[in-house]
């Protein structure tokens, strides 16, 4: 098994550019071609679950293309996780705080949306001029609505010296199909099974050439093969081990809640088998829950018992170019 990783480290961390497991077989990769001027990317903003774990913030990652990003969901520290990479460099000059105007959402479960009033506020703070665009399942405009509400005092005291386009959201409750184009993305919704009673998403972006599918939280469907089809990255979910989740932030590990059922997830050796049937060129894994003792390399083999293609583990801040 190969690994390469190439890291920028400056004086405040660092960010990982790539971090790619390859296959364990094969030949070697033919050179590749002269990177584009501006190429589409890939950053992980957080790839945290529903624990209080310091070292993984809220879900949240962005494709960034022709320098314009789009988000895909908005945990907690979202705003803060894209200036850490904006003020490292790493080629990420177009994460600018004022530049998040637009997200999608996959569901509507906390730690996919902690990061609400920090996407609506603070980029209207640091100068967006623009209404924040948002998309999602039904009850995103009810999400969007009451964080405007919740911060209307705040909202009001501020409006004179800011830009009072930038402060408006503008939300879209969307079905499965094509929900969004515009000169450098097309996007597709499509249905996930994350728990009874409500909608849940994956989305598929066709972008620079690329194209880029995102499960969203579910158990094992076969619209995300269907979804993906040869994509070049697939980004999903998984869950590995048995018993409570590894919650760093209790003393005593416990279960915690989980309404989705034992379905709501997908497990390490489930995700293999999606991925031997979607075909991506690269599999990101991210939000891995860890149960009891289950550990990285338990979730590598697992997943190695179907799928033998290139994969990576996102960890917070990484950055992937397609």
């Amino acid at each position: 098994m190969k690994i390469r990783m190439k890291s920028v480290v400056l004086a405040a961390g660092a960010v990982t550019v790539l971090s790619v497991i390859l296959p364990a077989q094969g030949p070697a990769p033919a050179p590749a071609p002269a990177a584009a001027a501006n190429p589409t990317k890939i950053v992980f903003l957080g790839t945290g679950v529903a624990v209080a774990d310091p070292a993984r913030q809220g879900m949240s990652l962005a494709i960034i293309v022709n320098g314009k990003p789009y988000l895909v969901d908005v945990g907690s520290s979202l705003v803060r996780q894209a200036a850490a990479v904006y003020n490292l460099g790493a080629g990420v000059a177009d994460l600018r705080v004022d530049a998040l105007q637009i997200a999608f959402l996959t569901h509507l479960h906390s730690d996919h949306t902690l990061g609400m009033a920090d996407l609506v506020l603070i980029p209207w703070l640091s100068g967006r001029k623009l209404p924040l665009q948002l998309y999602g399942p039904t009850g995103v405009k009810n999400l969007g609505e009451g964080t405007l509400a919740a911060y209307k005092e705040d909202i009001r005291v501020r409006s004179n010296a800011l830009d009072k386009n930038g402060i408006k959201l503008e939300a879209h409750e969307i079905h499965p199909g094509p929900i969004y184009e515009d000169q450098n993305v097309q996007v597709k919704a499509f249905a996930v099974r994350h728990g009874a009673g409500w909608d849940a998403f994956g989305y598929r972006f066709d972008a620079g050439g690329k194209s880029i599918v995102v499960s969203g939280d579910t158990g094992p469907v076969d619209a995300v093969a269907e979804a993906c089809n040869g994509c070049d990255v697939l980004i999903h979910e998984s869950e590995t081990g048995e018993g409570p989740i590894f919650d760093p932030g209790q003393p005593v590990k416990h279960m915690v809640g989980n309404p989705n059922g034992p379905a709501g997830h997908t497990s390490s050796v489930e995700l293999g088998k999606i991925a031997a049937k979607a075909h991506p060129k690269t599999l990101i894994v991210t939000h891995w829950i860890r149960h009891g003792d289950g550990s990285q390399d338990d979730m590598m083999r697992e997943i190695r018992q179907n799928y033998s293609g290139p994969m990576m583990v996102a960890r917070d801040l990484d950055i992937f170019v397609p």
